[in-house]
């Protein structure tokens, strides 16, 4: 198994019950669920972890007694988080709403100076890692990934709209997440930004599947049935299958077979972080 560092942020997910996602001017009656590990790099890294990775996740926290108990279950899943910066204030949180269907609609909550650049005075030494996966380049120096392609896989999420520079061997995110210029030709405008070394753009669509636009063309994979419970995480768990499944040696049109299979698994439990039945046996 691959060694792979996860850079991103750590977050509590507070999970609020309603009977449907709120409109302007409802008044909406919601059931608190409590609070659970969350956070898309914290959910990365822990499906990565038990495919069998050795993970260690780089990112911020805060200083205060949320932050002890969320360092502690990344741990308890088996991620290093050594590296983890601790920033005077409060942990990051994010507000779920979830629905009836198991749709949720994701609010986060400003945690001030601990959601700030990463206090380093250059890029995070990830060392012998086969893969880095950056959930955001607006915390973390572009330069950890800002030379040719070679035996590291960078993947990333999609850039925010102002982003210049963007390196990376693949960027996959929910076609939200993208800017709407990358609508017709995902790979070119990736290239434009990540460089030559981008291979793929992969775009989720929910129910509509996913894309992968590579030199090759589009190769496009199905949703697979699933009984949505919870839907957060769902794309977290599809990035994990896709990296994990290229690690071992797999094509992208398996990988995306695999993401998909995940993603929709994922989404039949109610959780933030993936099943713990995501496993390396189900990702070879």
């Amino acid at each position: 198994m691959a060694e792979i560092a996860v850079l991103g942020t750590v977050a509590a997910d507070i999970v609020l019950r309603v009977a449907s996602l709120p409109l302007p001017g409802d008044h909406v009656r919601a059931e608190p669920l409590g609070w659970r590990l969350g956070g898309s790099s914290a959910n990365v890294a822990v499906a990565l972890a038990a495919a069998g990775h050795e993970v260690e996740l780089i990112g911020v926290i805060g200083t205060d007694s949320l932050a002890d108990a969320l360092l502690s279950e990344l741990q308890q899943y088996g991620v290093s988080t050594t590296r983890c910066v601790r920033v005077e204030g409060r942990s990051p949180r994010a507000l779920i709403l979830l629905d009836a269907a198991g749709e949720r609609t994701i609010l986060g909550l400003d945690a001030g100076s601990v959601t700030d650049a990463l206090p380093m005075a250059g890029p995070p030494n990830v060392g012998s890692a086969a893969c880095i996966y950056v959930e955001s380049y607006r915390r973390y120096p572009t330069s950890i990934a800002g030379g040719p392609a070679g035996g590291l896989l960078v993947v990333a999420t999609p850039p925010p709209s102002d982003a210049e520079h963007w390196p990376a061997d693949i960027i996959v995110g929910s076609e939200r997440q993208f800017p709407p210029d990358w609508t017709e030709d995902p790979l070119g405008r990736g290239r434009a930004i990540a460089g030559s070394r981008l291979t793929a753009v992969v775009v989720t669509r929910g129910a509509d599947g996913a894309d992968a636009f590579t030199d090759d063309g589009r190769i496009h994979t199905p949703a697979r049935p699933a009984r949505q419970v919870d839907a957060t995480g769902a794309g977290d768990a599809f990035a994990a299958g896709l990296i994990a499944t290229l690690l071992a040696g797999g094509s992208l049109e398996a990988a995306m077979e695999v993401a998909a299979e995940d993603g929709a698994a994922a989404v039949e439990v109610l959780r933030s972080v993936p099943p713990e039945w995501i496993d390396g046996a189900r990702m070879e």
